[in-house]
């Protein structure tokens, strides 16, 4: 353990209890239409600053032992890792992918004692779970489909299936209530609640309606009622007293908050969503399951199956992996195998059978990234119908403006670059929310990028079967192999206990602990002991400025006392310590050798697309980055000079992917 002084805790089991309202009260309201809901005005300033900043308490070791310290946590090295990975035996639950739920179950599966390995192809989350639209939300759009799906005229023959439809997706936005709960209550270091507004200008909607339903015309009108009872399926009006519930925001108001918005709107009913910065939650989990005891790598890939050739030559006992910065092939023997490579889940079952039928849709989405001033205030906004029917999102984020997203299906692909066209779209979009004398122009766009989400559905269901929003969990009878796919990044917790819970039935395993569900009060790295007034006590201690102190706040936790012992005294009147890594953004050249020791990163673009999020923030900054970025990286992990050369050139190489002031090719 690093740092003097280091404190602990104690884990106190059942300290949080959650009331929800009656399921069935609620079911009643949502097909009546919400009768009955109060309703505020609201008028005045809102502090806009809610997040519960009360110190969460954790295990630490695999055994689940009670105590912890508040510095950062010594983490084997990557090659020790690997090392480990390699002579282990025979793991109990060797995961295959690292993002939110490869990372949530390796976690989930370590605090139970059980032996547990992950690795990664890419760094943790690179390909999927970095690029979504940075919300933890319940699902508002979910509840409103399902309604829309309901009374359907054609449902009248078939009620009964109708009504089963509608409370399968009622059931999954209230677990999602749940764990965006968990979630932001435990790691107040990486998430907040964001105010959304949704402006109406008029009380009934444009033709075609949203969700293309005749009954959603009058969505300004039943709005506030709607937004009630999406606050009681959360129980956040009842149960979290640090949350606001909805409101409505009058015209001036309004008007006041968003001089740059057209003034013809007549209200905009405002609502609160989780948000976070997803690359780093990530990494969070990931490094929280090493915490915890699990054996995990980022940049080595499965590239082949082991089977048991003297019993059944079908059955999985372990994987071949290729170590993708050294090449070195290797392998790793477990009892239980679980994929969880989100939309590319069908490549990794088809290294277990080549024939094996496709169980992912993917829907790959765009999103562009604006100066802040287009979303002033820190809060954010949603169009619930735009030209072609989807939800878009205006969102603060680390000191910009987040637009999107869109949705096409196709195969999933590892490339950032979005196409052209979308990009224009978005910005059309943004556009018919303007005033008159603010045009968005095409050189606005400091940064865009694509991402894909999985759409799961059973491999044995009949053709033409839906494909899910929740998720899906099966295993291969043949080879034991079980994999996990669908769902979405709220309940990446939910999903990991799941498919850990199939694995243990399935292989017979042995946890340590008769609590399965010992994440759901768990911290992640740097949340231990984490105060809301942590930022002041950087600036009083270290000298830096209020904007870096909030950034190291936000990312680190308690961790961030550690990124500063590495800042050197800069010689100057103020801010006293830590370098700028880019002029005009918080980062800190000190935090780059703290990755490198302590957080397993390897290469430049890493750094530049997910350790920080320059990239997706700013294009052309990450470009002028990558040289000092590749000095310091050199400098810590003892490159030669042509290992610098060849990070540089593939940083790089992939910042070019993406969308940036300079329209791409169509």
């Amino acid at each position: 353990m690093n740092g003097a002084g280091a404190t602990s805790r104690r884990l106190f089991h059942g300290r949080y209890h959650w009331r929800y309202p009656s399921s069935s009260h609620l079911l009643a309201a949502m097909v009546v239409g919400g009768g009955g809901a109060m309703i505020y005005w609201n008028n005045g300033d809102e502090n806009d600053d809610y997040y519960n900043s009360t110190n969460r308490v954790t295990c630490e070791s695999p055994k689940a032992t009670t105590t912890f310290t508040t510095t950062t946590k010594n983490l084997p090295s990557r090659a020790k890792q690997i090392a480990k990975l390699k002579s282990c035996q025979n793991l109990d639950v060797l995961i295959v992918g690292g993002g939110a739920t490869g990372s949530g179950a390796a976690l989930d599966a370590a605090m139970r004692g059980l032996s547990t390995g992950m690795i990664d192809r890419g760094d943790f989350g690179s390909e999927t779970s970095s690029r979504s639209t940075k919300l933890i939300w319940a699902g508002i759009k979910y509840i409103a489909t399902a309604v829309a799906s309901l009374l359907r005229v054609h449902n009248l023959t078939q009620p009964y299936k109708a009504l089963q439809d509608f409370y399968g997706e009622y059931q999954m936005v209230m677990g999602a209530h749940k764990e965006r709960r968990i979630l932001l209550q435990n790691n107040p270091h990486l998430t907040q609640w964001v105010p959304i507004a949704i402006p109406f200008e008029s009380w009934l909607t444009s033709w075609p309606p949203p969700f293309h339903h005749p009954l959603f015309v009058t969505a300004p009108l039943v709005m506030p009622a709607v937004m009630k009872i999406y606050d009681a399926m959360g129980g956040l009006s009842a149960d979290y007293n640090n949350v606001p519930p909805s409101h409505i925001m009058g015209r001036k108001r309004a008007l006041r908050k968003f001089p740059q918005l057209s003034q013809e709107a007549k209200y905009f009913q405002i609502f609160y969503e989780g948000q976070h910065n997803d690359s780093r939650t990530n990494t969070c989990i990931a490094l929280t399951a090493a915490e915890e005891g699990a054996m995990i790598a980022n940049h080595v890939e499965m590239i082949g199956l082991i089977t048991d050739n003297n019993n059944n030559k079908k059955k999985a006992i372990g994987i071949k992996c290729r170590d993708n910065l050294s090449g070195e092939e290797f392998e790793i023997m477990a009892k239980a195998i679980v994929f969880a490579g989100g939309p590319f889940t069908d490549s990794l079952r088809k290294l277990e059978d080549a024939n094996a039928t496709a169980a992912v849709a993917a829907a790959a989405g765009t999103h562009i990234v604006l100066p802040s001033y287009y979303c002033p205030g820190g809060i954010g906004m949603l169009d619930i119908n735009t030209s072609d029917g989807r939800f878009l999102f205006f969102l603060p984020w680390e000191g910009h403006t987040l637009v999107g997203t869109t949705d096409r299906k196709e195969p999933a692909s590892s490339d950032y670059g979005p196409p052209e066209e979308e990009i224009e779209w978005l910005l059309n979009e943004v556009q018919k929310y303007l005033a008159g004398d603010i045009k968005v122009r095409r050189s606005d766009v400091l940064s865009a990028w694509q991402g894909y989400r999985p759409l799961a559905s059973d491999p044995n269901a009949p053709p033409g079967a839906p494909v899910s929003r929740d998720h899906i969990i099966s295993t291969n009878p043949d080879t034991g192999v079980t994999f996990i796919t669908g769902g979405k990044w709220t309940t990446y917790r939910e999903m990991g206990h799941d498919v850990i819970n199939r694995v243990v039935q399935l292989h017979n395993l042995k946890p340590t602990t008769s609590n399965d569900d010992l994440t759901a009060t768990r911290p992640l790295r740097g949340g231990v002991g984490y105060n809301r007034n942590l930022p002041i006590a950087l600036v009083q201690e270290y000298g830096v400025s209020e904007a870096t102190a909030k950034h190291l706040a936000r990312t680190y936790g308690m961790n961030a006392m550690d990124v500063l012992k590495l800042a050197k005294e800069e010689h100057q009147h103020w801010p006293r310590f830590g370098k700028l890594l880019i002029e005009g953004f918080p980062y800190l050249e000190c935090e780059i050798p703290y990755m490198c020791r302590y957080e397993m990163v390897c290469t430049v673009k890493d750094v530049l697309t997910l350790r920080t999020r320059v990239a997706f923030l700013n294009k052309e900054a990450a470009i002028s980055a990558a040289p000092r970025v590749a000095e310091l990286m050199a400098r810590e992990l003892k490159w030669s000079r042509r290992e610098r050369q060849r990070q540089l050139k593939e940083a790089l190489d992939v910042l070019a992917t993406f969308g940036g002031t300079v329209p791409g090719p169509k």
